[in-house]
């Protein structure tokens, strides 16, 4: 969709009333608010650095259980909600992922195991499903719960979580046509999914899924390489595998390339979050039993060879992992305690914790901006599952929003490095 058009669509979204879809039907109350966050999971940074996209997941079911959840829009530049901007979608949302070019946005929900493909507008401004032209904040026509999309279509295997997408190219007619390729780890069973949607669009999508291992949480490509890495919380390996992609661009077969056994000793480390550098030659897992991470070398020299080089000590429930490079050069690792309420910072150079953030309730997510260069602002975004507001107490039944995100700035020449700055809520 070229960028007038969504800047019309978004025109068209933005002039509907709160509780009606395509400016004509109504929705299945009650809906959830979309003026406040709830129950936050997974977070996305536009391309552009303004606009942050939060998966709400309405974790107790307060709301509709169909369009129970919402991808809240925030401005950073304003730390502003933008409710007409944030499309309602499934509950039990998990994570969200833009493609390569930041025109469509992938988000998992586990309320009927499906997959929510959103368009993006121009400048990021706004999420929203495009039916006959129309924008539209209820996602219902753009969630894909079998491939294709037909009752006799396969379903999406149950509880997808863990999310990441890709891209790969193929001639067709004379034409090169791009498919944005989405992996997904499944909390329930043993499964992996690939799928592909031809320039982004629902139609002509195709879906292969593998039993490879129980429990996946979290699932990362390679950098530079459509190998695709999943950790689970029922077993004590990361599995790789790879998609066969056929010349039309449909996704024929699930190639499964091996596993990294992260601790002999223990059968279930409860691995939650993954994450490689930005050379791809180390991948970093954080899991719960024991509370570690674990640091894998990868070697190309003599085909593909893993090996667990480093097992650093953590703080109680680790619920992801991220990498980010400093405007210092310094590379480091920070991973969420959903149990202290802290962000542990280690540096791999070293191989240990170099600092603790104190960040508030529940944190479970984290992305951060790109550091161009000491100085200048950078920030770092973490959702906080169930804080009330600013206040790290659990959230009540009589609210009506739950869970907050935690700003922390990344700039080393600042008085207030890795501190937190604000929270929005």
């Amino acid at each position: 969709m070229n960028d007038p058009m969504k800047m019309r669509l978004f025109s068209a979204l933005t002039g509907c009333a709160l509780l009606v879809t395509g400016c004509g039907q109504r929705y299945q109350e009650p809906l959830p608010p979309r003026d406040g966050l709830y129950y936050p999971v997974g977070l996305e940074l536009h391309p552009g650095g303004r606009f942050l996209y939060v998966a709400n997941s309405n974790f107790d079911l307060k709301y509709s259980e169909e369009l129970g959840g919402t991808i809240s829009v925030i401005d950073t530049s304003t730390s502003t909600l933008l409710p007409d901007a944030s499309p309602y979608v499934p509950s039990f949302a998990g994570h969200i992922e833009l493609n390569e070019d930041g025109t469509r946005a992938y988000v998992t929900s586990r309320q009927q195991s499906e997959v929510t493909v959103l368009d993006v507008a121009a400048q990021g401004q706004a999420l929203f499903c495009e039916v006959g032209g129309e924008a539209r904040s209820n996602s219902s026509a753009c969630v894909v719960r079998r491939v294709p999309d037909v009752r006799s279509g396969a379903p999406v295997p149950l509880d997808p979580f863990g999310l990441a997408v890709g891209r790969v190219s193929r001639e067709i007619g004379g034409e090169t046509v791009s498919f944005d390729l989405v992996h997904l780890s499944h909390l329930r069973g043993d499964q992996v999914s690939s799928l592909s949607f031809p320039e982004g669009e629902l139609e002509g999508a195709s879906m292969r899924s593998a039993a490879l291992l129980n429990g996946g949480n979290q699932t990362r490509l390679r950098p530079g390489t459509e190998d695709v890495y999943v950790a689970g919380r029922g077993t004590n390996v990361v599995a790789l595998y790879r998609p066969y992609v056929s010349e039309e661009g449909k996704v024929e077969a699930i190639v499964r390339r091996g596993d990294v056994v992260l601790s002999p000793a223990v059968q279930n480390v409860d691995a939650r979050g993954l994450d490689f550098n930005a050379a791809g030659d180390r991948l970093y897992v954080a899991a719960r039993r024991p509370s570690a991470l674990y640091v894998i070398g990868i070697d190309e020299s003599d085909g593909l060879r893993h090996e667990v080089i480093d097992t650093i000590p953590l703080e109680r429930q680790a619920s992801g992992v991220r990498v980010h490079q400093g405007a210092d050069g310094v590379e480091r690792v920070y991973v969420p305690s959903y149990r202290n309420g802290v962000i542990q910072v280690i540096d791999p150079q070293i191989g240990a914790v170099v600092d603790t953030i104190e960040v508030g309730r529940s944190p479970y997510d984290m992305v951060a901006e790109r550091c161009e260069a000491p100085g200048q602002p950078c920030r770092a975004y973490v959702s906080l599952f169930d804080q009330r507001g600013e206040r790290p107490e659990r959230c009540t039944e009589s609210d009506r929003s739950c869970g907050a995100v935690a700003v922390l700035d990344l700039d080393p020449a600042s008085p207030t490095f890795h501190q937190v700055i604000e929270h929005i809520y």
